[in-house]
Parts: C-alpha cells; structure tokens; sequence
C-alpha cells in the first residue's frame, strides 16, 4: 500500500478525499502545524524524517477577494503559500523521488473574451497576470515553477468544487445556494459565465489512478460539459426542492464593470477529453453531479 502525505488535508476537497481513500493508501494527513509548507527548512526537516511515495498538495490561500488585497505582495500569505509552497514542495521532492501531485485550479486562466475557455490540458498558460485576479495568478505561478524543476508530477485542475458529506469549516457554492433558497434570500445567479464543476466524491476515481501510476502531465477533473451559475443553480434547486424554483438572472459582465471587483473568469469552464483518455475515466455531467448531490443530502 502506498504510502501517500496529504498536504491540505482538513480543506473542503482533501478532508472529503482522505475519508474516501483511507482504504486505498496509507494516508498521512497533515498540515501546517505538522509541515509549513512556506518554510524550506520545516519542509526539508520534516522529509528527512519520513518516507513518503507521493505527496498531494491541496493547500492553498483560496478565498479570491482577500487574496485580491495583497495584489503585488511577494511577501504576504497568499504568494508564500500558493507559489512558495508548491515550490518548496516539488524541491524536496525532485531530491528525493517523491511524485507529487499539485492541485490547481481553472482559475490560472483568465477567462476572458481575449483568451477564453473551456480549456484544454495543453492549453497555453499566461505568462502575465492581465485580466487575472491575484488568487488566480500564484496559483498560474505555481504551475510555472513546478513545471521547471524536474519533480517528477502531476497537476489537477478543477473549478467549483461542492460536495454533499457534512463539512462545518465553510459551505462551498451548493450549500450556500440550498441555504439562501431556504431563507428565501436567493439573489440573481449569472448566465453569462462558462464553467466547470466538480461534484468533490467524483475526485476519487481519477485521484486514486494517478496515485496508483504516477503519470506525469496535466489533468482537468471537472464535469464533461460546461455550465452557467444560472443554469445549474436553477436545475440544482429543483431537484433540491420537487418542484419549480423562479431564479433571477444576474450578469456576470455587468457585475465585474463595478470598480473593485476581483477579476474572475467569466468564459472560462474546462475541457477533459485528454484526461479522460488518458485516464481511460468516464466523467459525470454537470445533471449527474447535481442529482449525486441531492440524492445524498
């Protein structure tokens, strides 16, 4: 059984995977009061005294608009742990053959009309931060850097993850959604914005094989279609709720035209069939992770 360190471990995708997998590995959760990531020599010291035969990296600064407050800070939390981390990471791994697989994000990409999705694997990664929010461009940083020094890895990108196990920490996008439905606080959903999604259970399968082989590359694990917030939000609640639901229609553009809103992609969404290939995976529908969704609430 291979021996496989959880970096990240207790976020909302990882803690949902490590209950999923503690059967098909011997998973060492942790985080940074085990190994800060952010510090080399807490990262070298920590290896030196355990083996591990992958590491899986989902820690991240993930909260987009206060990522967007230390815009240009190579000193803050956010640049130290999303580009400074990963870094640190595909060293000590490089040294000691360690294949680490790094979780990323859609959000490398900026989703705009000048460069717009759905993404494939191969696709180009900006080389400059224009029409990206400061979350988005470490996390396209962090690519950059792992690519170039000779780990052997893998990178996962997905976008909108949500997930139907209980998770007290915070409620991803679906939670928050039932919520506001419940409270009758619901607010106008965009339909202007592409996009994919990840229903976290469906990680499983695809995490689990690249564990198991270690192949190298990119892989985009996220629903087969692209959606909008408007469309499966509106599908999500009726099946939630056994009868029709009135949503409001939003528009994405108009919203980012507000002077100090954090950039966000709005046509951005990816594309899988690579992955899907390589995997030799069948991925589920937007529809069918929304159905596993409800029907596991």
């Amino acid at each position: 059984m291979k021996k496989v360190l959880v970096i990240g471990a207790s976020g909302m995708v990882a803690s949902r995977f490590v209950d999923l997998a503690e059967n098909k590995f011997e998973i060492t959760p942790a985080d940074e009061k085990i190994v800060d990531i952010t510090d080399k020599t807490s990262v070298e010291s920590y290896f030196d005294k355990n083996k591990f035969d992958s590491v899986i990296n989902f820690a991240a600064f993930t909260n987009v608009d206060a990522a967007e407050v230390q815009r240009g800070d190579k000193e803050g939390l956010v640049w130290r742990l999303n580009v400074e981390g990963p870094e640190n990471l595909a060293k000590i791994c490089a040294d000691k053959n360690i294949f680490l697989i790094h979780i990323s994000t859609d959000f490398v990409f900026p989703g705009t009309e000048a460069y717009p999705g759905p993404y494939h694997e191969d696709a180009r990664l900006p080389d400059t931060p224009d029409g990206m929010g400061w979350y988005g461009w470490t996390k396209n940083r962090a690519e950059f850097e792992i690519r170039n020094l000779g780990s052997r890895n893998a990178i996962i990108r997905y976008g909108y993850p949500f997930r139907a196990a209980k998770y007290d920490v915070k409620k991803d996008w679906a939670r928050n959604l039932i919520n506001l439905y419940n409270e009758h606080k619901l607010y106008p959903l965009f339909d202007d914005q592409i996009q994919s999604v990840l229903f976290v259970d469906d990680l499983l399968a695809s995490l689990t094989k690249i564990v198991d082989e270690e192949p190298a590359g990119v892989f985009h694990i996220s629903s087969v279609d692209t959606t909008t917030p408007y469309e499966i939000g509106k599908y999500l609640l009726e099946k939630y709720a056994g009868k029709p639901v009135e949503v409001e229609k939003g528009s994405m553009l108009e919203f980012l035209k507000t002077p100090g809103r954090t950039p966000r992609p709005r046509l951005g969404g990816l594309n899988n069939l690579n992955t899907r290939k390589n995997l030799s995976l069948r991925f589920n529908t937007w529809k069918e992770m929304a159905d596993e969704f409800v029907a596991q609430l």
